[in-house]
């Protein structure tokens, strides 16, 4: 590479949650297919409390993962106003949990914006049955290995290991099966590779098919344990995978989670020194 690590770790800059990438990239996509050269501009990741977020593309395309709004208690309130979004080009979802997938939510999400749906196979068919009018991409992208451009940006759907059952009437409601969890590489325009892993257990794909074949840069990884990775997983999943940057999430949301960062930044400075801990609270912006 032809920037050293040193170089690379000044270039971050001091101003919380900014970071600097440009220029860092290889020449290639994540799916080791095509050259692309790396151009202007920068992708905006908004982290909206537990599993969800916001990322805006170097071109102004926002995508949603995993937007849960209405009862998320982390979820910024400007976002819970209508159309408090501006505009949502894009929705993927991992899985069909009510902490991830609220039917009420999609509901208005998909009135409002109008956006391209992207889930798994069996969590696709039961949204268009449950909301006729959404546009789901089940034959864009309906299921793990495939990669689709989105306008630009190159969206992976990769594994997770994670229940999947989806709660129409909320957390003591019944549970009804709809499809395999999974996670996402996503490329953006600038060649910037983001690995949201959705919820997930510790897992070997993590080195031979997430790190060593899309080689993210960005690694977003939950460590609240109980549902998912706890902080000591999350962390040997970070020398698994080796991005260069990581934000942790799926914590700090109810009492029986991990509530804060502290342990999971001590481990992933002994297991994978190398890599980055941004650590951003709900509602905060950056910039890579």
């Amino acid at each position: 590479m032809g920037v050293s690590r040193r170089e690379f770790f000044m270039g971050l800059g001091a101003t919380i949650g900014m970071v600097g990438l440009q220029g860092f990239f290889e020449q290639n996509t994540a799916h080791a297919v095509e050259k692309t050269s790396v151009r202007d501009g920068k992708v905006g990741i908004e982290w909206l409390g537990h599993g969800s977020f916001l990322f805006t593309s170097c071109k102004g395309k926002n995508i949603l993962l995993d937007p849960w709004i209405s009862t998320n208690p982390k979820c910024p309130g400007k976002y819970r106003k209508k159309k408090g979004l501006g505009a949502v080009d894009l929705v993927l979802w991992t899985h069909g949990h009510v902490d991830h997938f609220m039917l009420p939510d999609a509901k208005e999400l998909i009135a409002a914006y109008r956006p391209k749906v992207v889930a798994p196979w069996e969590l696709s068919f039961f949204i268009k049955t449950e909301i006729p009018g959404a546009n789901c991409q089940t034959f864009t992208l309906g299921n793990k290995g495939a990669t689709a451009d989105f306008d630009g940006i190159k969206i992976t759907m990769v594994e997770a290991f994670h229940s999947a059952g989806a709660q129409l009437t909320g957390f003591e409601g019944a549970n009804r099966f709809v499809g395999e969890a999974v996670g996402y590489i996503m490329e953006f325009e600038n060649g910037l590779r983001i690995y949201h892993s959705g919820d997930t257990s510790l897992m070997g794909d993590m080195k031979t098919i997430i790190g060593d074949f899309y080689k993210p840069h960005i690694a977003i990884l939950p460590i609240g344990g109980v549902f998912t990775m706890g902080p000591d997983e999350a962390a040997f999943a970070c020398k698994l995978i080796s991005p260069k940057i990581v934000i942790p999430e799926h914590y700090g949301t109810f009492p029986v989670l991990v509530q804060t960062s502290d342990s999971f930044k001590e481990q992933t400075r002994k297991l994978a020194p190398e890599v980055r801990v941004i650590d951003i609270k709900p509602g905060e912006h950056v910039n890579v």
